[in-house]
């Protein structure tokens, strides 16, 4: 400590002109004393360091701080993180819209008809590319442009579209919009599946117990679908 506090008053004291002198002399000094200066202390073969895996810690005030301090002694970097906060502990809460689901949906018209239709994407996505379909008057592709067309009066609820059921599967999808389809006063075309006539006496059961109850039972189309194995035709 005299040895370093006597070059540091050196260098505080002296101006640019005397520096140069001023440190010589002090080394002349040091050496007729026997004592090292600082750079002669450093001088010689450092110490062989091992390269160790580095070690990440939560940080915690007071005590992580020490746990570094002895873990740089034995040449172990150490990185602190943050703790972590209470939301992280905590299951992600995602917000289920039913319109982003695969399935089975109606579509409403003020005249007493319905549309019902299925899709393998989000029905929300469908239901805009009705209203595009609307716009364009692509009757060809779309039943429901087609019948907004024969009866421009009409107003099809795309505000308040429903689903009938949520389905990722194909075949068990085509299976409720043809089941759906027999439920429900529609305007659909008849270009897709056909459920048989021998499954009218079920369909028309199903259909006077939804009339009956004022919101209807899913469970009264899947229990129709686990009363039959055949595919529609």
């Amino acid at each position: 400590m005299v040895v370093v506090s006597l070059f540091q008053r050196a260098r505080k004291i002296c101006d640019e002109n005397h520096i140069a002198g001023e440190l010589q002399h002090v080394k002349r000094v040091l050496q007729r004393n026997q004592l090292k200066t600082p750079h002669q202390r450093h001088k010689g073969p450092k110490p062989p360091s091992v390269e160790r895996c580095p070690a990440t810690l939560p940080y915690i005030k007071g005590v992580t701080d020490r746990i570094g301090h002895i873990l740089r002694r034995a040449s172990i970097k150490t990185y602190f993180k943050p703790q972590k906060k209470i939301t992280q502990f905590l299951r992600p809460v995602k917000c289920n819209i039913p319109l982003q689901d695969a399935g089975v949906y109606k579509l409403d018209c003020e005249c007493g008809l319905s549309y019902i239709g299925q899709t393998k994407r989000s029905i929300k996505t469908r239901v805009k590319e009705h209203i595009a379909d609307m716009k364009h008057t692509r009757s060809t592709k779309s039943a429901i442009s087609e019948h907004t067309l024969d009866k421009p009066n009409h107003y099809i609820r795309f505000d308040n579209p429903q689903i009938l059921a949520k389905e990722n599967r194909f075949i068990p999808r085509m299976m409720r919009e043809a089941i759906e389809i027999k439920k429900h006063p529609n305007f659909n075309r008849e270009d897709g599946w056909q459920v048989p006539p021998v499954w009218d006496p079920i369909i028309k059961t199903i259909k006077t117990q939804t009339q009956q109850k004022p919101a209807a039972r899913p469970q009264d189309t899947e229990l129709f679908l686990r009363t039959t194995e055949h595919k529609p035709t």
